[in-house]
């Protein structure tokens, strides 16, 4: 039997529509991977916008050489799931056909070996184009806010509120990607164990931040921050 690995993403912590929550996606993916004969073995959970899940983010890329490892599939509701970002999806398929994992598309019961290039290239541009269509409503649509109805305009609950979700968003993201065992790696391994040398180590390895930007100092410091973790216990 093969092992299946799902990719369930939202674009904000509360989705209204039927069809767009985890649970929902989670669902789907499970009886797809029942009716090919497969065994879910895990559910990656994002949460971020469509144009933000791009392929050096870590998650994507992550799930893809875990899915290798694994001799895995992959499996997503929809492709937009994957991401709304036309030059990622383009990869995401490259990367697909050089790694041999196969990426299916439950709603269109197809893996994405099998479109052609294309149809494929089609069908990126719509979900990236549907993404500007639904950005510039929400802009229309708020235009006139003073701020999020029927929720408080308390500065301080905001901020707080922001903060939680930030942490929560940064821990999702660092487990999925590894972050700590990375950390610990480069610390067995350097002579000096800093912030500075470990940033500098990551780098060297191909990691990147959740931006997909290189590491450095600050960033380093803010995410471990962030997290809530001890450098001198991580470290040692």
């Amino acid at each position: 039997m093969k092992s299946i690995i799902g990719i369930a993403r939202v674009s904000t912590s509360v989705q209204f529509k039927k069809g767009s929550s985890v649970e929902e996606q989670a669902k789907q993916i499970k009886a797809f991977a029942e009716k090919i004969g497969g065994e879910l073995v895990e559910i990656v959970k994002v949460q971020a916008s469509g144009k933000s899940m791009v392929l050096n983010t870590g998650q994507l890329s992550t799930t893809i050489n875990r899915a290798k490892e694994m001799k895995a599939e992959i499996v997503v509701t929809k492709l937009d799931r994957l991401s709304r970002d036309q030059i990622t999806l383009l990869q995401l398929k490259k990367a697909s056909s050089e790694s041999g994992v196969e990426i299916h598309i439950a709603s269109m019961d197809r893996k994405i070996s099998e479109i052609s290039d294309l149809e494929f290239t089609l069908l990126a541009s719509f979900a990236e184009t549907e993404r500007k269509q639904i950005q510039q409503r929400i802009k229309e649509a708020t235009k006139d806010r003073i701020g999020p109805i029927g929720k408080t305009l308390n500065a301080k609950i905001l901020q707080t509120k922001g903060l939680v979700k930030r942490q929560a968003l940064a821990v999702e993201w660092a487990e999925s990607v590894g972050l700590e065992k990375q950390i610990k790696d480069a610390s067995s391994v350097l002579k000096s164990a800093n912030l500075r040398n470990v940033a500098h180590w990551l780098n060297g390895n191909n990691s990147v931040t959740r931006r997909g930007k290189p590491w450095s100092f600050a960033t380093l410091q803010q995410q471990v921050a962030r997290l809530g973790w001890n450098w001198k216990e991580l470290i040692s």
